[in-house]
């Protein structure tokens, strides 16, 4: 780690005129940055301590629940709206990490992880590998392959995104909201992130240089009692090890059934929310599994068709076929578990946060 400055931000207004991403850099929980200024991938000469001047806030308005950037992931966890309205929030923050990291880790820094290849995380590899964990050079017979992306990755050799809250966020139409000197924009989760197709440069997001994360928000179902597929929904994650491990795949989705069968599986999918984990070079919507659930019979062979359209677009470099296949597993693991008994219980999760599950 190389020497660096410290300063506590005074306002919004004065870490925006300071911050730029690369020499001088926000800091918030620092769980994920500190990781990286130890190997000295990101070596900024300065660092703006910004946590006192985020929100911490959960709050409800405009028929919005809206999140705080400088909120902890075991604030917004442990918070009883989103135990009951929110399961998959609650279940993608528990499944991520230990209790001491998500004691410390706000939710703004959770969403500007950076991949988990070895190749990003090693300065001894080259340039190219530092901008997203793709370098074609360092990827050769023998090579760790576990956090290549299969899909968004432009056919090149891309390290995956790492997170799990992101996943929940791109599923269930969340917004985030951003602050900077040029004042405050809202950006849909799923335009957040950049594919490596969409963007060259060591940028992952839209964030642009002065701006900081200030809030993120997911749509409420109405006083009218129009269904909130997010209420019904689960978190599913799949990992190398039993207990805290980033995903090798994994599956936020929501369903809304109806039909007076008392056979979930002869009900039909009114409303489907699919987001998947672990495989693409960003958090990763798929609309075409939605399409493929939605109208039809709650069925396993429903819940397969949903699979194969979820990763129809996959392209998998050598030696991470089998990531197509733990997906679609997961997916329909998913939700089979979702169709059949509904969001995790509290006793399901601790069991699969410690590898029961």
């Amino acid at each position: 780690m190389i020497p660096f400055e410290y300063k506590p931000a005074e306002s919004f207004d004065s870490a925006s005129q300071q911050i730029n991403h690369r020499e001088s850099m926000a800091l918030a929980g620092g769980t994920t940055m500190l990781d990286l200024m130890k190997l000295n991938v990101l070596t900024p000469e300065k660092l703006i301590f910004v946590r006192p001047i985020l929100s911490h806030d959960i709050q409800q308005a405009d028929g919005r629940l809206i999140i705080g950037a400088g909120c902890t992931m075991a604030q917004l966890a442990d918070h009883s709206f989103v135990k009951a309205q929110f399961p998959a929030i609650r279940q993608s923050l528990i499944l991520a990490a230990s209790p001491q990291i998500r004691n410390m880790a706000t939710i703004g820094g959770n969403l500007l992880q950076r991949t988990r290849s070895p190749y990003f995380r090693h300065p001894d590899f080259p340039a190219d590998a530092q901008v997203k964990g793709q370098s074609n050079q360092a990827f050769g017979e023998g090579a760790d392959s576990a956090y290549l992306a299969v899909l968004g990755n432009g056919g090149r050799l891309v390290g995956t995104y790492p997170g799990d809250f992101a996943i929940t966020l791109v599923a269930f139409d969340a917004d985030i909201h951003l602050q900077g000197a040029e004042g405050v924009r809202t950006v849909p989760a799923r335009e957040f992130y950049r594919t490596p197709k969409e963007d060259q440069s060591q940028y992952t997001t839209v964030l642009k240089e002065n701006e900081l994360i200030n809030a993120v928000s997911f749509p409420i179902a109405s006083p009218a009692g129009s269904e909130q597929v997010a209420a019904k929904s689960l978190y599913f994650k799949v990992r190398e090890r039993s207990s805290y491990a980033f995903a090798l795949a994994s599956a936020s989705v929501g369903l809304v059934l109806t039909g007076s069968s008392s056979k979930p599986e002869r009900q039909s999918i009114r409303h489907a929310r699919v987001g998947i984990g672990g495989l693409g070079s960003i958090p990763w919507h798929s609309p075409a599994a939605e399409t493929a659930l939605e109208g039809q019979p709650a069925s396993d062979a429903t819940f397969k068709q949903a699979a194969e359209a979820a990763l129809a677009d996959a392209n998998p470099p050598a030696g991470t076929a089998y990531k197509v296949k733990l997906a679609k597993a997961s997916l329909v693991r998913a939700l089979q578990i979702l169709r059949d008994q509904g969001p995790l219980t509290d006793e399901q999760l601790w069991a699969m946060q410690h590898g029961r599950g």
